[in-house]
């Protein structure tokens, strides 16, 4: 098969689109930065139309490696962690399962957070079942501090 190194930059265009593409219907970010990579062997193929494919392809995956890194390092995978508790924070709620400090309770919340609308609760004081209350803090991943809500 003969490929045409005059044209090779119209390939690395291509596969980077239909990697865009693909990425719209993924959600893992994961085509995205390989798209973004193909950028780079097609600019230097576009200036330097004599270079060799397997010298691209090299190039490719080292671009591809570049921004797999920048897109681990620079992510923020803390601040969606960060947005559930401001969230939480101050959510009323109802308790299908009564809570204390010892005995882990079931918060119904009105508004689901990160997707959940039943989440484990304790309180300081017992707290029937039934009883509206607040969200005060985040104990634990899945596991909130409730009270009384105030009126």
């Amino acid at each position: 098969m003969f490929i045409d190194l005059h044209t090779l930059w119209l390939m690395w265009i291509i596969i980077g689109v239909i990697l865009l593409l693909v990425e719209l219907f993924t959600t893992t970010f994961f085509a995205l930065w390989m798209a973004g990579a193909a950028i780079v062997p097609a600019i230097l193929s576009f200036f330097s139309p004599n270079m060799s494919l397997e010298f691209q392809i090299i190039v490719w995956i080292i671009a591809m490696c570049i921004c797999a890194f920048l897109w681990m390092r620079f992510s923020k995978r803390d601040i969606p962690l960060e947005n559930i508790d401001k969230e939480l924070i101050g959510q009323i709620g109802i308790l299908a399962k009564k809570c204390d400090a010892q005995n882990k309770g079931i918060l119904l919340l009105q508004k689901p957070v990160d997707g959940l609308s039943q989440w484990e609760c304790i309180a300081n004081n017992p707290i029937p079942v039934e009883t509206r209350v607040i969200v005060v803090q985040r104990v634990g991943e899945r596991l909130l501090q409730v009270d009384f809500e105030k009126k």
